[in-house]
């Protein structure tokens, strides 16, 4: 018969009432175990119409708490294997389920769940919790929703789990929000788990004997361990800067990363005459259409002179998402599409328009070039981006290193700001040119950018 140990296990199943608890915190303080328990409220459980769901990222990983499960449950429910659920005897049911790419979370759309658990809660996207997090309510008044996440510090949510549940917050404090829902931290570590250190003793002298950072992190829970990060060049106090006057003369250009499902990242950037680049605008948002994103990017430019657009390539054979009327547009690409809207706003205008071009979507030498421009120097830096970019400010530093590939990043996070300020410093000439290129005419822009451009497409032919 199981029963929670004493402390932090204990603790964390008096606070039922509490709507969102974030349990553990760092390596073997019992976390799985209390996920699949604090489910089995005694009242609860006797209630048919009583739903639960347990999420880890991906299926491997979720087959883990699965196997867990048969051990108590065996007994007490029956388990479906297609629906991968736990079937109670008063009809309540526990799935498991994984989301591993961003886009999965629509697969729960409309769902209702009283009870959500997140196994490892860091290796989610914030916006894959955010999505997820609206499927928990009740229609059954006797039934109170709970969300149960589990953690480590570290992986592509380690910032944002960070700032929801740990920053400027005291461990075991009840916080309530502008909604007035309910939230708390219950710290747990392996020393708080006596049955797994008796079960595995040497356990703890494998974590102990990690490196440092790793260890501080796994082993004792520290939360300003950030083990993993990619751009460990990022710094907040150097590279993020209030909004300042950007001079008229400065070159300006469009980044952009597409998404439908995922968010579109679009960054609008100024150089200055000593080479220096800074982000001062953004779009971040899923479900945008390419006219519709086009004709946003074309409003918040307003008369600014922007010399060019430097987009994700694969936009350029996309015949999909162009409006939401599918009109006579099909059948040309994203890329088409946003040049016939982008054209027409500036001929309106009697403007001068701008090139929507092809990235260069080389990734190691893109990670490379960009490491380069946020290399900090004498407490300065050539990269700066506005505290108002704040979808950039969140998710680009939380990305993290590609375990099947460390020189890469790990693309189950957050890269869309990543992979649009890549295209961007990539469309940067020579430091050699950049004076030179900030002294050309619009006029002139164009026609150079019109000229390597069709070079690259002779050179493709």
């Amino acid at each position: 018969m199981w029963k929670p140990h004493p402390g932090p296990q204990t603790e964390a199943f008096r606070y039922f009432w509490v709507f969102e608890i974030l349990y553990g915190g760092a390596k073997g303080g019992g976390k799985t175990d209390w996920l699949l328990f604090d489910f089995l409220d005694p009242e609860l459980i006797e209630l048919p119409n009583y739903r639960g769901i347990i999420f880890r990222r991906t299926f491997p990983r979720l087959r883990e708490i699965i196997d867990r499960s048969h051990q108590w449950f065996l007994h007490i429910a029956e388990y479906n294997k297609g629906d991968r659920c736990w079937v109670f005897p008063s009809g309540a049911k526990l799935f498991f389920a994984h989301c591993q790419y961003e886009e999965s979370k629509y697969d729960y759309q409309g769902h209702e769940y009283q009870y959500e658990g997140f196994d490892q809660i860091e290796e989610f996207t914030e916006s894959q919790y955010s999505f997820l997090k609206v499927q928990a309510r009740t229609s059954d008044a006797r039934i109170p929703v709970r969300i149960r996440c589990t953690a480590n510090p570290g992986n592509v949510g380690h910032l944002w789990v960070k700032r929801r549940f740990i920053d400027e917050k005291e461990p075991m404090v009840l916080y309530k929000d502008q909604l007035g829902l309910t939230s708390m931290f219950i710290p747990a570590k392996i020393y708080d788990n006596p049955s797994l250190i008796e079960n595995d003793p040497l356990y703890v002298k494998r974590l102990e004997s990690l490196p440092e950072q790793e260890r501080k992190a796994l082993l004792e829970g520290d939360w300003n361990i950030f083990a993993g990060q990619y751009f460990k060049e990022w710094t907040p106090r150097v590279h993020v800067v209030e909004p300042y006057y950007v001079p008229t003369l400065w070159k300006r250009f469009i980044a952009g990363d597409y998404g439908f499902k995922n968010p579109s990242s679009i960054g609008w950037y100024a150089v200055n005459p000593e080479g220096g680049v800074v982000r001062y605008r953004e779009i971040y948002e899923e479900g945008l259409h390419y006219d519709v994103l086009a004709k946003r990017i074309c409003e918040l430019s307003g008369d600014e002179q922007i010399n060019y657009g430097v987009f994700d390539p694969a936009i350029f054979g996309d015949k999909q998402h162009h409006s939401l009327t599918k009109d006579a547009r099909e059948g040309k690409s994203g890329a088409e599409v946003m040049q016939e809207v982008i054209s027409k706003h500036y001929e309106d205008r009697e403007q001068d328009s701008f090139l929507v071009t092809r990235a260069d979507n080389r990734r190691i030498e893109g990670w490379r070039n960009l490491r380069q421009s946020l290399r900090v120097e004498d407490g300065e830096s050539k990269f700066q981006v506005f505290s108002t970019c704040t979808n950039f400010v969140t998710t680009f530093p939380a990305n993290v290193h590609d375990p099947r590939r460390p020189e890469d990043l790990n693309t189950d996070g957050e890269d869309h700001t990543a992979d649009e300020v890549r295209y961007g410093m990539m469309s940067r000439p020579p430091e050699t040119d950049l004076k030179r290129d900030v002294e050309l005419s619009p006029i002139s822009a164009q026609y150079k950018m019109l000229e390597q451009r069709r070079k690259r497409e002779e050179a493709e032919r």
